[in-house]
């Protein structure tokens, strides 16, 4: 992953976040679901001022249902893709141009083009870790819950926290029929659970963690505000919006002819902070105003 010093250099290198005028093409290809949409708005928010007319969006259905054909399309120089479907369909159908992709938990799962770059879809465990330290520094041990593609991740990440009373208590989640019993063991030796992004396949799974956590009165970190509103205690995510635009300033670092960044990976600029008060009430958790006051989402 791209560390913060090699993301600054990139926003120098852009502009400091505004995409240089140009006047080469973008097919930005997108899924339906609802933050995909939010992220292809940042996309064309990045662009709108110098490049709006040169953007071409094109909706992945129209594009895998033949309603729109290649011929049909400009010839791209850079191609955005929003979502795991639209990244495979741009990989698969551009091999040989530059694809910036976002909204995509599992790339690895995906057989990207050599010419694509991204937006992770995980916050950074130092930032989760820190935002923990602020709501209780009764939180050090922190049980991880994940699946075996995340392991180099969450071993690197382990590495890098310093500073930090935390300790990570990490359970590799191969099926979700082994998270009973591994869940089960996990919750009696932590303050804390976490659901890395993309472990779980199931919703049998989240109920069980949902009710563990109630039982046991550890907090449980989701890995969606759906799940903070459903009972979990919080979730750190990517804000889909901010991702569309660092996806678009990465379009236009690709577009100025530097040529491709020597990771292709860039962890989020920003994140959203989801609570559930209710939760917290009722596991007698404090949360300080200043940590309430920057949740995007607070369930009461």
């Amino acid at each position: 992953m791209i560390r913060a010093a090699l993301v600054a250099a990139l926003l120098i290198w852009t502009g400091g976040g505004a995409t240089p005028a140009l006047s080469e093409e973008i097919l930005l290809i997108y899924g339906d679901q609802p933050l995909y949409q939010q992220a292809t708005d940042g996309v064309t928010d990045s662009f709108r001022a110098d490049l709006g007319e040169r953007v071409t969006r094109l909706p992945l259905n129209d594009l895998l249902s033949g309603a729109v054909s290649m011929g049909e399309l400009p010839t791209p120089d850079v191609v955005i893709a929003v979502g795991a479907a639209a990244t495979r369909a741009a990989s698969q159908r551009y091999p040989e141009r530059p694809i910036v992709f976002c909204m995509v938990i599992r790339p690895e799962r995906i057989d990207l083009s050599p010419y694509a770059v991204g937006i992770s879809m995980f916050v950074p465990i130092q930032d989760l870790i820190a935002t923990l330290a602020l709501i209780s520094p009764n939180i050090r041990h922190l049980g991880v819950l994940h699946g075996p593609e995340h392991r180099a991740m969450i071993e690197e990440e382990s590495a890098r926290l310093t500073g930090f009373e935390t300790r990570l208590i990490p359970v590799e989640i191969n099926d979700d029929r082994d998270l009973p019993k591994l869940a089960r063991k996990l919750v009696l030796q932590s303050d804390a659970l976490w659901i890395v992004p993309g472990s779980l396949s199931g919703p049998e799974a989240y109920q069980f963690l949902l009710r563990l956590s109630t039982e046991h009165r550890v907090p449980l970190i989701g890995d969606s505000p759906a799940l903070v509103k459903a009972g979990a205690f919080m979730s750190i995510t990517p804000d889909p919006t901010d991702i569309g635009r660092q996806a678009g300033r990465l379009a236009g670092y690709l577009l100025s002819g530097e040529g491709l960044p020597p990771e292709p990976m860039f962890q989020p600029d920003m994140a959203n902070l989801s609570l559930n008060l209710r939760t917290a009430r009722a596991m007698n958790i404090e949360i300080p105003p200043l940590v309430r006051q920057f949740a995007s989402i607070a369930v009461e």
